[in-house]
């Protein structure tokens, strides 16, 4: 039976504008054990007839029977698999893998058709050894000269165990004496399996061909038997077994390392562009943060998101045991006991007593009494205090703080320097110097300062306490919020009365009459003459008078909560004229209705700290599955980090922005990578033609570029991150940046960065597949 045969078969070249004969109504039969000679010009159709028999071509008209089967009804894959099971091929051009050794060239051929593991090495070197390049075995081919290539190529042809080789010009490029070593070769191997060489020069191949054919114009001009041969007895069929994940892995894997320079190219690329977007992805997530924080309810609360607190839901105590369970919670960094020392509950500003003219200046202002005088403002506001452990040593410059009067502190703007001393204020402004040492928090010296900025206003800043303060009973259970406490004071005299249902108002306290009584008076007076005036005969009732006030929010300008107090034994004069409108006060009375004001809206300035514990995490992620795991019927958590916040329209417009700016900077920096990634893919497309030449199916192909890229990305990823970290112990800024990003934040660069990969893999695939096996490889002859 016929191994191969044709009849009427025709084969058209179509372009946009001619369509050219290749063959037309050839009619051939090819048996096993022919070694046969196609000769012909050039254009004449004999390469034509080669690719159309091997399956590396299609034809248009005719029918093409392989060992007696129809073929005009064969899909892509069904061409693979009779190219994987049954041809070999040796071309004029080699199309050896240049980057691969003599040996791996054989083994490839070896692993595509699943060849035992075991056996295939001895294997391969057997076929090396029988084609006499056993010395150049582990040579590159690239280093081969064009005779050791072509034996190269028929050892590889010979590892398939194929019925059938194929030669196209297999000496065109030879000398004379390799070319009749490589003829001698294919006589050899063709006493058991067809071998069909493409020749111009008949003489080289005239002492070993059985038969010769002439081709003219796309037709078959001589047929023509030339010796007998022996045909060998009708045998099995090869069985061609799949390559498993691991053996295309491996492909892979020998590639990359095969050709380090243009690995590491694509590798640098790659790397570049992650780390452009890996930054520029921190920044935005930096500055939405901000915004967020910015426009949070919680955002004067003095609790980060590397911090959480928590307490008994019963009020009772914090314990040993409370200590023990926290601490063993697998996100909780460190658990410090005396929660109340971070100060959570009041809001606190830092003054620079070292440096008065940086940021804490005295400002001047004029007022009709008592008169001109000056006050002391704060350098920024206190937005989060932590412990100073949790820091690294490359998030600051100075000393760890030690004792229990040294602080770590946020400094973007330079107002501090180390071994300033510092003071907390729980108000910003205070008269002088004394004040403030007299009525502030506490004092500290700066021992180290970060250039972090937390939140959009600058203004604002963390404060990091030594585990010495932290352990000490430095903070009271009760303090008050001198800001809210001035705020009420300054809202007394706007408080109304009764008397003799007429209502009344009072004048502030730079209208009372200073007249050294110690008694409590009251003197209502007309407004018509404006005159005070009380003999020693005048008449008093002695009443307790019920005032109404109220809280004003200056946040949000509004009144609210009005309240009732009442100041007791008010002597009321009865020696007065006018209408009742106004009342003026001496220095006791003053006082009075001060303490009773204060002592009805107490609730608001005495701030009474509950028993409490501060958890330490890594990041927001960490601390949001610290609130997961902690057991809620036994503890409340306190975690404004993590409290929902209402996004306001400049901040989802924000959000909108940065997202197109990411989008836009993306599809940039990847188009970058794209093309230079085509163009490096298209110098290989070569080998992946021969991959499919020599029998590897186009799905395995494809899984082998993909896989290829995945594996780039994939290291690429690995050391961009490594750079990342390594230039962010070097630049604080960096630094800051990358803390905003969370493990949920890493992992999906990673995912990205992968399925990128990925992507180029398969665009790759879909241009290469659009094309024969033989145009991928006439294409790779042009760029080459």
């Amino acid at each position: 039976m016929s191994a191969i045969k044709l009849e009427n078969v025709s084969k058209y070249y179509k372009s946009a504008e001619t369509v050219s004969v290749g063959m037309q109504k050839v009619n051939l039969d090819f048996k096993m054990g022919e070694f046969v000679a196609v000769t012909g010009e050039s254009g004449s159709g004999k390469s034509t007839l080669l690719n159309v028999i091997s399956g590396l071509d299609s034809y248009e008209e005719g029918e093409l029977y392989l060992f007696g089967e129809e073929t005009s009804h064969y899909i892509i894959s069904d061409w693979e698999k009779y190219r994987s099971t049954y041809v070999g091929f040796v071309f004029q051009n080699y199309n050896i893998i240049d980057s691969y050794s003599v040996l791996q060239n054989v083994l490839l051929a070896l692993e595509i058709q699943g060849y035992d593991p075991k056996k295939k090495h001895e294997r391969a070197m057997e076929l090396i050894d029988k084609v006499g390049l056993k010395s150049h075995a582990h040579h590159k081919a690239s280093k081969l000269s064009g005779g050791q290539k072509q034996r190269a190529v028929i050892a590889r042809a010979l590892a398939k165990d194929c019925p059938i080789i194929v030669a196209d010009e297999p000496t065109g490029n030879l000398d004379s004496k390799s070319a009749v070593q490589v003829m001698k070769l294919l006589h050899d191997i063709s006493k058991e399996k067809l071998v069909v060489v493409v020749t111009h020069d008949f003489d080289v191949v005239e002492p070993y061909a059985t038969r010769k054919i002439r081709m003219h114009d796309g037709e078959v001009v001589e047929d023509k038997v030339l010796r007998s041969f022996d045909e060998p007895q009708k045998s099995e069929a090869p069985v061609l077994k799949k390559m498993n994940f691991l053996t295309v892995l491996r492909f892979a894997v020998r590639n990359l390392f095969s050709t380090p320079r243009r690995t590491f190219f694509l590798m640098l690329m790659q790397i570049i562009v992650m780390l452009a977007f890996t930054l520029l992805f921190a920044t935005i997530q930096t500055e939405l943060v901000d915004a967020y924080s910015y426009n949070s309810s919680s955002a004067n609360i003095n609790v980060p998101e590397t911090r959480m607190l928590v307490e008994k839901r019963d009020g009772s105590n914090m314990t040993q045991a409370d200590y023990d369970y926290l601490v063993d919670i697998r996100e909780v960094d460190k658990v410090v006991e005396k929660g109340i020392n971070f100060y959570n509950d009041v809001n606190m500003y830092v003054f620079n007593l070292d440096h008065p003219n940086s940021d804490a200046i005295y400002y001047g202002y004029e007022y009709d009494y008592p008169g001109n005088y000056t006050e002391l403002r704060y350098n920024f506001i206190i937005s989060g205090t932590d412990a100073a452990s949790t820091l690294s040593d490359r998030a600051f410059e100075g000393a760890m703080p030690t004792a229990a009067n040294q602080v770590i502190i946020d400094d973007p703007y330079d107002n501090f320097s180390v071994g300033d001393r510092i003071v907390l204020g729980k108000t910003g402004y205070y008269s002088n110097e004394a004040e403030l040492l007299e009525e502030g928090i506490n004092q500290f010296v700066v021992s180290g300062i970060t250039n972090s900025v937390h939140g959009r206003d600058a203004s604002r800043g963390f404060i990091y306490f030594s585990d010495e303060f932290l352990a000490s009973e430095a903070v009271p259970d009760t303090y008050e919020d001198d800001d809210v406490k001035r705020n009420l004071e300054n809202y007394v005299y706007e408080s109304s009365f009764e008397i003799d249902n007429m209502y009344h108002g009072m004048y502030d306290i730079n209208g009372y009459i200073d007249d050294g009584s110690t008694e409590l008076k009251m003197s209502l007076y007309g407004i018509e003459d404006g005159i005070d005036y009380f003999s020693e005969t005048s008449t008093f009732t002695i009443v307790d008078i019920e005032f109404t006030g109220f809280y004003y929010d200056w946040q949000r300008d509004t009144t609210e909560d009005i309240r009732t107090f009442t100041v007791e034994n008010v002597k009321i004069y009865d020696d007065y004229t006018g209408y009742y409108d106004v009342i003026v006060l001496n220095e006791a009375l003053n006082e009075a209705i001060t303490d009773a004001y204060l002592k009805a809206y107490e609730d608001y300035y005495i701030i009474k700290s509950r028993d409490s514990y501060s958890i330490s995490v890594a990041s927001l992620s960490a601390g949001n599955r610290v609130i997961d795991r902690i057991d809620s019927d036994t503890y409340r958590v306190f975690y404004p980090a993590s409290v929902p916040v209402t996004q306001t329209i400049d901040v989802m417009i924000l959000s909108i922005v940065y997202n197109v700016i990411l989008v836009v900077f993306t599809i940039f920096l990847y188009s970058i990578v794209h093309a230079v990634s085509r163009n490096t893919m298209r110098s290989r497309s070569k080998d992946f033609a021969i991959y499919r030449s020599i029998g590897a199916q186009q799905s395995v192909v494809a899984r082998l570029v993909v896989i290829e890229q995945v594996m780039i990305a994939f290291a690429s990823i690995v050391l961009m991150f490594v750079i990342l970290n390594v230039i962010a112990i070097f630049n604080i800024t960096i630094s800051n940046y990358l803390t905003s990003l969370t493990p949920r934040n890493y992992i999906y660069l990673f995912v990205l960065f992968l399925l990128f990969g990925a992507w180029l893999g398969l665009r790759f695939n879909k241009r290469v597949f659009k094309q024969s096996v033989i145009q991928n490889i006439n294409i790779s002859k042009e760029d080459n």
